[in-house]
Parts: C-alpha cells; structure tokens; sequence
C-alpha cells in the first residue's frame, strides 16, 4: 500500500498480505433493526390505505398518499440494507447503495473527517473534488479497514494545525508564540465560564422567570457583553468560525439570550399590535446586529453568513421581544376594561403544554380571541363564566391586555329597583 503520511507504516503492517476486494456489509444487529424499522413503516403504510380502501372518506387522498409513501419508504430501507455495501481494494473504496455506487480511487482522495453525530462520529471520505463519500456506522471495521482509512491525510487535523499556527504567527495576541498560545488558553476558560453562565441564565428566563424584572434584564444585557468579548479580543473569540478553528466561538452567548426573549414576550404577553411589534422590533434589533457584524468580521471567510445568522435570530427576538416586554413592563396608564365571556378552555398539547380560554367577542376583538393563561387561573374559572378584559394602551403604544375576574359592584353603587 503507498504510503501517504505518518500513519502509513501501521498500514502497510496492518495489511501485509491482505488480499483484495474485502466486502463489508451492515452489521447483523444494524441489519435486524432496519429490517424491523421497514417491516413497521410498510405495514403502517399499508393498514393506512387498507382503511382508505375498505372505508373511504371525504378528503381521504391525504391518508392514501401517506399510506403510500410509508411503504415505499419501507421497501426502500429494506432494499438499502440488503444492498448496501463498502467494497476496499488496494487502490480504491466503493460503496454501493440500492440505486447505484459509487467508487473514489487513491490518487482521488483529499483525505478523511469525521463528522460529529449524536452518537459515534461517522467517517467521511473527502475527495480532491466532488461530494464526500460517507462511511455509515453500520459497517463493521477491522484493522484492515482502519488501516487504509487512517493511511489518509486527517483534514480535521491539518485545519486545526494551520488555524494554530496562523494564531502563534500574530503579533497582536502576544510576543512570542509562547505567550500567544497562554493567552489563547486563558481565552478559552474564560469564554466556557462565560457560556456556562449564559446558559444558566438563558434556562432560568425559560423555565422559571422569576423575579421578572431581573430576567429580562440579565437576558438584554447578556448578548451585548458578548459582542464588548468579542470587540475587545481583537479577533481572538468569534461569533463565526470555520470547522477546526482553534479559536472559541461565543455565539450561543449572543443568540440565545435573544432567542429567549422572544419566547417570553410570545408566551407572557397578550399582544393586539402584533404586526407593528414585528416591524418596529426588527429596527429595534437592528443596532445589535450591526454592531456585532462589525466586531466579528475581522478576518471571517465567509463575510456573507454572520449577518443572515442574525438577522432572524437576533435582530426580530432580540429587538421585538424586548421592545413588547418593555411596552409591558414600563406601562402604568389604566386600562379599558371589557366584560366579556369564556367560550371554552383547553391545554395545548405538546412539550410544553399551556392553557388557554377561548373568549367571545370584547372591544377591539371582534372575533373572538384565544388567550394563555396560569394553570391557577385556568383551574379556578369556568366555561361560561363572565370574565373582565384589562386593555392597556402600552408604553411605546402596543396594545396588550389581560384577563381577571371582573370586580364585584359594591353595594352602595347598586341601584335600587323601582
């Protein structure tokens, strides 16, 4: 076998006297599961258009059509484990599929990655040019596999070699690439303390928002200190790196803090001006952003992808999420108040579910409207029981109201009957 780098001397010992084609095919345990997870779509599909067949029913095209394409989903996992196969020679790796396959030959291969998953890393083949060619984890592997794998240049390691030394080439970290490489260690505790208190904070305004004011307060200031992190480390720490970069990257700091602050102000807030909240919140969001993209540009491949990132995950939460619970928070005009009546009550399904009263018709809301409320409050009123609608004029003018008990007439304003 060539040898290619380093590693090619465990190769060549690996595979002396191997002969070649060596065929691996899914595992047994992988095979038995994907038989029974095709065995359980197909007869899912088919018990699905049984029902169609047998009863029609108005609109029933939907049932048919997904009765069908569960079966064929079914056929299709089944005949890709029976077909799929990686085939290794001395020159070459093939891997073929219920459709077709496809071969990369040595002098064709750039080298090899991993890539992340939820469970074991799966390995990728990465041509000179072209698609990569995926290694799925079914595939047994043995020392002859591993050696003509590890036989490949590690692109992952070679990126990470190159952002390294490029980092220990720069005067503006240190002055000497000893000192550089200490300063970059301590960057990096600092940025994982850092994210861990964001994220602590960020699961506190979700779960449990409680005191109100000091949430929302910690979650608006939280993505501004990670852009002062970023500005302030001249490019050392970044919202945006490449794969196998060594620098850290404090993203989750400036998202999710803005993300959460959109949920708030979704679940929280009863909102009539929910389109000027949209409009005026994504402007309000926008300063953030810019901002941001100025600080984290510096030297950043690809100066097209910070700005999209943000625009919908920072700018519209950040800024609309904020700008409603302010409208809330700072609103201490009274309220109209509206009698009106529980229509019906329920509780969202889901993995979080919420209550909610269906109410008639009050005020400016002519159809009707649908409102969360407390698990408390939705246990202690009733379907039909009148209930008062609190309409507030909000502080930067976006209507918001709320729902309670009206309160009784006192009796020395009853009138008498004639």
């Amino acid at each position: 076998m060539d040898q290619v780098d380093g590693g090619a001397g465990y190769g060549q010992s690996a595979t002396a006297g191997v002969s070649y084609p060596r065929a691996y095919r899914y595992t047994r345990g992988m095979r038995l599961f994907l038989y029974v997870f095709a065995a359980i779509m197909a007869g899912l599909g088919a018990w699905l258009v049984s029902i169609q067949v047998q009863h029609p029913v108005p609109m029933g095209w939907w049932l048919l059509l997904s009765g069908l394409a569960l079966v064929l989903m079914g056929i299709y996992i089944a005949m890709s484990c029976t077909m799929s196969c990686l085939v290794l020679r001395a020159d070459s790796i093939e891997i073929r599929s219920a459709f077709g396959s496809r071969t990369l030959r040595r002098n064709e291969i750039a080298g090899r990655r991993q890539q992340p998953t939820r469970g074991k890393p799966i390995q990728v083949v990465v041509p000179k040019n072209g698609r990569p060619l995926r290694l799925d984890s079914g595939y047994p592997r043995d020392s002859v596999l591993n050696a003509w794998l590890d036989a490949l240049p590690d692109l992952d390691q070679q990126e990470r070699q190159a952002s390294e030394a490029k980092l220990m080439a720069d005067p503006a970290f240190g002055a000497n690439p000893k000192e550089r490489l200490a300063r970059l260690a301590k960057v990096r505790q600092l940025t994982k303390a850092v994210s861990m208190l964001s994220l602590a904070v960020v699961l506190w305004g979700y779960v449990y928002p409680h005191p109100y004011p000091w949430v929302i307060g910690l979650l608006a200031l939280l993505p501004w200190c990670a852009v002062a992190m970023v500005g302030l480390s001249r490019g050392l720490i970044c919202f945006d790196t490449l794969r196998n970069d060594v620098r850290p990257n404090i993203a989750v700091m400036l998202i999710s803090p803005s993300l959460v602050l959109g949920v708030r102000a979704l679940l929280d807030i009863n909102l009539i001006d929910a389109m000027p909240a949209i409009e005026f919140g994504l402007i309000a969001g926008l300063p953030l952003v810019l901002v941001a993209c100025m600080v984290g540009q510096r030297d950043q491949p690809r100066v097209w992808l910070l700005p999209m990132l943000l625009l919908p995950m920072v700018a519209l939460p950040y800024g609309g999420g904020l700008l409603v619970l302010a409208d809330v928070m700072l609103d201490h005009q009274p309220a109209q108040v509206f009698q009106t009546q529980v229509v019906r009550k329920y509780i969202s399904t889901g993995k979080h579910p919420q209550p909610y009263l269906v109410l008639a018709p009050w005020g400016p809301q002519t159809t009707g409207d649908r409102v969360a409320v407390s698990r408390a409050y939705y246990a202690h009123v009733e379907v039909d029981t009148a209930v008062c609608v609190n309409l507030h004029r909000g502080a930067v003018g976006l209507r918001w109201y709320g729902v309670q008990d009206c309160a009784p007439v006192p009796k020395d304003n009853a009138i008498a009957a004639p």
